[in-house]
């Protein structure tokens, strides 16, 4: 931190990194009492590693100036769409998704890391002298942003990561002015499109809605899934059953438990109250990056914190309502609670963003 102003030591918003280190305590102790194949506890000491390495991110990210981050995005979307077009040639293969690539220990997936290259891309196409006013040109500039890295992470397959770049798109417009109007025939357009898209998704994406729609379709198959996470929050009750008595997550009736349906897992431990408590936390976090966003003094630094922000609420959203089988299952993990190295990378790399603006928001 050598060489940094003063003032922005002075701005650091102490009570979103309270509420973000809380979150790691919270998967930490939830991961902790999980048995995950022959990993056992290396889970959590490899979770808290990535939340180190996260956490240098994030304090790399705040040290540098979020304008010039956002001039430099072209070349950083460039970059993270090489990573995402290296998995197709030095990618692992996991369940049928080639999503991974492997440095030594290290297994990184670029689609996560690529949400913040997007973020900034898009903020910057925004942002630019080309794209004013908001409108019609604005948009033509800023499809082709979501288009491209949309087919590439599609083909992964990676349906969840896909669909998340799209709120995200869609409310840096709305917050950069453009008319709810033009917004809406996009929308139109995309419903009418829906029958094609039905036809390119793969059989397991199609089984997925179908199960949304018919939760007891395949009850051993394709709906176990879901059925066995909505046994696991609802055996919770009110006060949870504590880390001994969680026989779904402890005994492996929960698929994926230390993934993407680790808040299935915090609801059978802790039940109705511990959940208050955990989504408590995500509400604090999005008003506290809500108001950064609000209080940023221009466009730039305004819709990239509100972007940043966007980001962390769609997935809290789309995480919890698969979960509880209110949305179909994609695949997104909770941020800053699921197992995964990348997801907790990207997740404090967007704090840094938040952090930037609101370190300089007095200049």
């Amino acid at each position: 931190m050598v060489g940094i102003d003063r003032r922005l030591l002075q701005n650091v918003d102490w009570a979103l990194i309270a509420v973000a280190f809380g979150l790691v305590v919270m998967s930490a102790v939830t991961l902790a009492s999980l048995h995950v194949g022959r990993a056992g506890g290396s889970v959590v000491v490899r979770q808290l590693i990535w939340f180190l390495i996260g956490l240098i991110a994030l304090i790399l990210l705040g040290s540098l100036d979020y304008r010039r981050l956002v001039r430099a995005a072209p070349a950083i979307y460039l970059l993270g769409l090489m990573g995402l077009a290296a998995v197709f040639v030095l990618g692992r293969t996991v369940s049928g998704a080639r999503r991974w690539v492997v440095f030594g220990p290290l297994s990184i997936q670029p689609s996560e890391i690529f949400k913040v290259c997007f973020l900034l891309m898009v903020v910057w196409a925004i942002t630019s002298r080309w794209a004013q006013p908001v409108g019609k040109i604005t948009l033509a500039l800023t499809l082709p942003i979501l288009a491209v890295p949309i087919v590439l992470i599609i083909k992964q397959p990676d349906l969840g990561t896909a669909i998340l770049l799209v709120p995200v798109l869609g409310i840096l417009l709305i917050g950069a002015g453009m008319r709810l109007k033009l917004l809406g025939g996009l929308a139109l357009a995309s419903l009418a499109a829906m029958p094609l898209a039905w036809l390119a998704l793969k059989e397991y994406q199609r089984e997925r809605i179908l199960v949304f729609l018919d939760p007891f379709r395949d009850p051993l198959g394709s709906a176990y899934n879901v059925i066995q996470a909505k046994i696991a929050i609802g055996s919770g009750q009110l006060l949870g059953k504590g880390v001994a008595g969680a026989t779904q997550s402890r005994l492996a009736f929960l698929p994926e438990r230390h993934t993407d349906f680790i808040f299935a897992v915090f609801a059978e431990m802790w039940g109705f109250v511990g959940c208050l408590v955990l989504l408590f936390c995500y509400v604090l976090l999005l008003l506290r990056g809500f108001d950064i966003a609000a209080s940023a003094r221009e466009p730039v630094g305004r819709l990239l914190a509100l972007g940043a922000t966007t980001l962390i609420a769609a997935q809290v959203l789309i995480n919890v309502g698969m979960v509880t089988g209110l949305l179909p299952v994609v695949g997104i993990p909770l941020p800053m609670m699921s197992y995964g190295g990348s997801s907790m990378v990207a997740s404090f790399m967007t704090l840094g963003l938040l952090l930037s603006v609101r370190m300089r928001q007095f200049q």
